[in-house]
C-alpha cells in the first residue's frame, strides 16, 4: 500500500513539474523559433540584392517586435548635431531609416506584424504587414507579402 502511495506521490510530482515546465516555456517563448535578437544579412528587392546591407536589428519578444534598419548600401548621413542640421541632411537620415514596433503573430510560417510606433503614420494601426518565414539553423528569412522582398537575418541570441 506504501509503495502504492509513494508511485502515485511521483507520478504527481512528476505531472506538476511537467505543467510548471510548459507553462514557462510558453510564457518565455520557447518553442518559437523567431524569440530573439536578429542581425539584417541580407536584403532582395526588385531592384537588386544587398549582400552587405547597412546595419538593421530585428528584435522579436513572446508577443512584440521591433524592427531598425538603415536602408540601402549607404551609412546614415553625417550632420553635427540636430540643430546644425540643414532640413536637407534631416530628410536623408529619416529617408534612409526603416523603424517599426509593435505586436506579431504567428500561424504556421507566416508572419503578421501590426505596428504601435512606426516613422511613419500610415504604418500605424490598419492591417500590417504580412511575411513567410523559414528558420534554418541561425539563420531566418523574411518573405515580405504580396512584394516578395526577401530579407535573411542572422541568429544573434
Amino acid at each position: 500500500m506504501r509503495s502504492t502511495l509513494r508511485g502515485v506521490g511521483l507520478l504527481a510530482i512528476l505531472a506538476l513539474a511537467g505543467v510548471a515546465w510548459t507553462v514557462h516555456a510558453q510564457s518565455s517563448g520557447a518553442g518559437n523559433p523567431l524569440v530573439g535578437a536578429w542581425k539584417v544579412a541580407e536584403f532582395r528587392d526588385a531592384s537588386g540584392t544587398i549582400s552587405n546591407p547597412q546595419p538593421g536589428l530585428y528584435v522579436f519578444a513572446r508577443q512584440h517586435y521591433s524592427f531598425a534598419r538603415i536602408q540601402g548600401t549607404r551609412p546614415l548621413p553625417d550632420y553635427p548635431s540636430n540643430d546644425k542640421a540643414t532640413d536637407a541632411d534631416k530628410v536623408a537620415v529619416f529617408n534612409a531609416l526603416y523603424l517599426n514596433t509593435g505586436t506579431y503573430s504567428v500561424t504556421g510560417n507566416t508572419l503578421a506584424t501590426k505596428a504601435m510606433v512606426a516613422k511613419s503614420k500610415f504604418a500605424i494601426g490598419g492591417a500590417g504587414n504580412q511575411y513567410e518565414f523559414a528558420v534554418t539553423g541561425n539563420t531566418l528569412t523574411l518573405t515580405q507579402k504580396p512584394s516578395g522582398a526577401v530579407m535573411k537575418l542572422t541568429r544573434l541570441e
